[in-house]
This record gives C-alpha cells, sequence and structure tokens, in this order.
C-alpha cells in the first residue's frame, strides 16, 4: 500500500495498464450499492460465513469493528494500540477456518510500543474480542512507516502472512529474515513441516505485498505487491520461489537473485494494488476469478485459466470510487463487497 499524496497523484493519471480493456463493464445485471458509509478508514474486511457479520480493521484508529447486517455496532470487538504513522496501523484481519468453533479471529497490527508488527488471536464472544494472544511477534517496523505487508489469510489450515521489506531491498533476498516475505504459520504461531528453509519463510524476493488471498478449499495462495516508480504485481505464490525484488533491481524484468520468478501480471504503470479475493458466490456472472482494487478506485477482474494458475486476461470492471478501493471480498448474501477508505459497498444483482 502506497499512501503518499505524489504517488497517489500518480495512480489516478496512469491510465495504460497490461492487458486493460477500453473502458469498465459490470456485468449488465450488475450494479453498486452503498452498505455502510461515514467509515474511518476500514483496511481489511472478514465476513462470519452463514451470517450477516463482517469484521473489520480500522487503520487508524486501531479499532476491530463489527458490523451486523447494515449496522456498525457502537463498541468495537476491540482496540489496539497502534502506531498509523505512513502505511502503518491496524491492517490485515482473518477468521479462523473453525471459527464457528472456536471463535478465533486475528489481525496484523503496528504495536506502538515497543514498535514492532505483530499478529495477535482473540477469542470473539459476545461481539467483544476477548483472550488477546500473540501469535507472531517481533517483525520489525523500524523504517519510515512504509513497506509493512500487512496481511494475514487461511489456507489449507496454515496461517500466511504478508511483511514488505522496510525500504530495505536487500532484505528481501535473506530467506533467514521475515521481512520482504510471505510466511506460513501453524495457526498457533508454530513453524509448519514443509517450510522451505526451515523457519516461517514460504516465499521472498517481494517489495510490498499488501494483498493475500487464497481459492476456497484448496492450498491456492495469491498476492497483490507493490512496487516502486513501476511493476506492481500479482502473483500466484508458491513453496520456496524467489520473486525477485532486491537490490539491483531494474524495471521490466524478472528481477534479482537465484532463479527470480516473474510476476504473473505486471502493470508498468503503478496502481497500487490492494487486497484481492477469489469469488464463488452468488454472481455467476462474476464467479470463478480473482478480483483486486486499487488505490485508483478501480476494481479489476483477473481472468484465470481452468486450473486457477494463469491470468489469461484481465478487465476493469469498476472504476470511479470515492477513494482509494482497500479491499474486495465474498460477503452476506454471496454478493461481491469491497471497501473503500470511506465505505463498504457491494456488487448486487439489479
Amino acid at each position: 500500500m502506497k499512501l503518499r499524496p505524489a504517488v497517489l497523484a500518480v495512480v489516478v493519471a496512469a491510465s495504460l495498464v497490461l492487458f486493460a480493456s477500453p473502458a469498465p463493464a459490470l456485468p449488465p445485471n450488475a450494479e453498486v450499492k452503498n452498505y455502510k458509509t461515514g467509515l474511518n478508514f476500514p483496511v481489511d474486511m472478514a465476513h462470519v460465513p452463514g451470517t450477516r457479520r463482517i469484521f473489520f480493521t480500522e487503520k487508524n484508529t486501531g479499532k476491530i469493528r463489527v458490523l451486523k447486517g447494515r449496522k456498525l455496532k457502537r463498541r468495537a470487538c476491540a482496540t489496539l494500540n497502534v502506531n498509523s504513522t505512513g502505511e502503518r496501523g491496524l491492517l490485515g484481519i482473518a477468521l479462523h477456518p473453525r471459527f464457528k468453533e472456536n471463535r478465533y479471529l486475528y489481525v496484523y497490527f503496528t504495536k506502538a510500543s515497543p514498535l514492532q508488527h505483530q499478529v495477535k488471536r482473540f477469542k470473539v464472544r459476545d461481539g467483544r474480542c476477548r483472550n488477546p494472544k500473540v501469535i507472531v511477534s517481533g517483525i520489525s517496523a523500524s523504517s519510515g512507516g512504509y513497506h509493512n505487508g500487512g496481511q494475514v489469510e487461511f489456507a489449507g489450515g496454515k496461517l500466511y502472512v504478508s511483511t514488505g521489506e522496510q525500504h530495505q531491498p536487500n532484505l528481501a533476498q535473506q530467506t533467514n529474515n521475515r521481512l520482504g516475505k510471505i510466511l506460513r504459520y501453524n495457526p498457533n504461531g508454530s513453524v509448519p513441516d514443509g517450510n522451505p528453509f526451515g523457519n516461517a519463510v514460504w516465499s521472498y524476493g517481494h517489495r510490498n505485498p499488501f494483498g493475500l488471498a487464497h481459492k476456497p478449499g484448496t492450498t491456492k495462495i495469491y498476492s497483490t505487491e507493490n512496487g516502486p516508480n513501476c511493476d506492481d504485481e500479482f502473483n500466484v505464490i508458491k513453496r520456496g520461489r524467489n520473486y525477485g525484488w532486491g537490490s539491483g533491481y531494474r524495471c521490466g524484468t524478472r528481477g534479482v537473485g537465484p532463479n527470480p520468478k516473474g510476476p504473473e501480471v505486471r502493470w508498468s504503470n503503478i496502481i497500487v494494488p490492494t487486497d484481492p479475493a477469489f469469488y464463488n458466490g452468488k454472481m455467476r456472472t462474476l464467479r470463478g476469478d480473482v478480483y483486486t482494487g486499487d488505490f485508483g478506485g478501480r476494481i479489476r477482474r483477473l481472468i484465470m485459466n481452468k486450473k486457477d494458475t494463469r491470468v489469461r486476461r484481465q478487465r476493469i470492471i469498476l472504476r470511479g470510487q470515492d477513494s482509494g478501493v482497500t479491499d474486495v471480498m465474498k460477503g452476506p448474501g454471496g454478493w461481491l463487497y469491497f471497501a473503500t477508505t470511506t465505505a463498504i459497498k457491494r456488487i448486487v444483482r439489479k
């Protein structure tokens, strides 16, 4: 995620992107409806399946908020003491795959003191986040407030965590360092068997992987990554793979380090892609592909191959949102929901 005004100005101005369609196009039977407005920088959402309840994070306040239907609960589920400088704050949120049984909710945030990134687990009871437990700690947050990563995602029963390289490109290539990585943990924070380097690192060579998603029912992991002044990316994440960011990176190349993997999609003119989702919900005309927003107020459909391992093409389905799109997900009723910095909206049938 990039929030600096100069960068946002470039994002809004940029219009030439790889595979881009000439005009945004929702299916003719679809429209956008406000779900909840007047919000304070929601970053990430988590829907409790089979209910109308949505948990979401507020970047700057440190609050985990709860929507029940369209009603925002006045009292936060929890309030964390966060440092919200730059891109820091309360960022990613995920529910344990067996949430209905164990009530576990996970968040990624920047702890104010001592300054560091952590993943914390709560047990939700009666609308409150109780029994806080630090699951992952000590991730450095020392370099200026930018390139924090910040997402948490479950796939195949494992917890995946994205971290930025804190403006230190060389660290992204160091497999004994957790910065500039996708990390893989057991739900209790221990390192699982099968990780490629004997530690939490699952993949490396990442600059600022702000978004994580998975295909439901599989272990397929996808990530969006913010580039420098070029080369924002969408990647299919594989065990032990080097995604090419590091000292000496040159725009338009596969990257640096051993056997770097070029991105699945590369946006040469930056768009600042945010948290994506694989959609398998109620809208048949939207099913079966990955959707990602960006800080230019657009949503893209990444049309996947039959194995969901390659992007065949992309098209912008929505643009002109009043502020950046921070997250996309399948929500209550099976519709496609998305968050902006001021609201939660959904794409529904006309």
